[in-house]
């Protein structure tokens, strides 16, 4: 029984080691128009040992600086082969894709701006990552007979590539899941620089529209009174 208790403290340790050693590709460009920027990840044979599709996942945020123009640019994915995976063009705001993996090498996503967009994009790519999302059969198995039988067989190297197996699908799904929250963070954030931009610049026209408004009332105020000063209107004799 204490080998039992054991194991599943040593398997939680490599959980959270491997989680914590691995993070969520994120990177923020900007893109003059008529260029191309691409980013880059690796992914690793042992990651398609995995049961189930591996998946290229990955979202992106489009945002400029010009107050007259509105970026958009063209995305691509790239297999290691330089396939192209998935496209999208004329992304104004932002996309997501989710596509097939084809075999371990580096992985790249393309961001184009075009010269009509007439002005740099600063394209956000929240997370880029490889992950398991639709997972085969890949439960670790307990093994049964005596202590030291248990001990030998979780000992063994079949059972250790199960174990090591999971901990990459779980690493793989967390990222995911990390990315998402990042996601909707930077979304968030995003949302909130625009009320306030919205905020100051509706305060901006509205004090302005007030001056306006003054100066005009009193510039009628002057006018009117100036009709009624002494000797404006000459004398008359009957």
């Amino acid at each position: 029984m204490a080998g039992l208790r054991r194991a599943p403290t040593s398997t939680f340790l490599l959980v959270a080691f491997a989680l914590l050693s691995r993070h969520v590709s994120a990177v923020k460009v900007t893109v003059p128009p008529g260029r191309t920027e691409c980013v880059g990840e690796s992914v690793d044979a042992e990651h398609f040992a995995i049961p189930g599709g591996p998946r290229v996942d990955g979202r992106v945020l489009v945002s400029g600086n010009s107050q007259y123009y509105v970026p958009f640019v063209t995305i691509r994915v790239l297999s290691p082969n330089g396939d192209q995976l998935w496209q999208q063009q004329h992304v104004y705001s932002e996309t997501h894709f989710n596509v097939g993996a084809r075999g371990p090498g580096s992985y790249k996503v393309c961001f184009y701006n075009p010269w009509e967009s007439r002005t740099d994009a600063i394209v956000d790519l929240v997370y880029f990552t490889l992950a398991h999302l639709r997972r085969g059969s890949g439960a670790i198995t307990i093994p049964k007979g005596t202590q030291d039988d248990r001990n030998k067989e979780v000992a063994s190297t079949d059972h250790m590539d199960d174990v090591r197996r999971t901990i990459l699908g779980m690493s793989e799904f967390m990222q995911v899941i990390s990315g998402s929250q990042k996601y909707l963070t930077r979304k968030l954030e995003r949302h909130q620089e625009t009320m306030e931009s919205n905020k100051r610049r509706t305060l901006f026209y509205t004090g302005l529209e007030v001056m306006v408004l003054l100066v005009v009332g009193v510039v009628q105020v002057l006018a009117v009174m100036g009709f009624f000063k002494t000797g404006k209107f000459s004398k008359v004799s009957v």
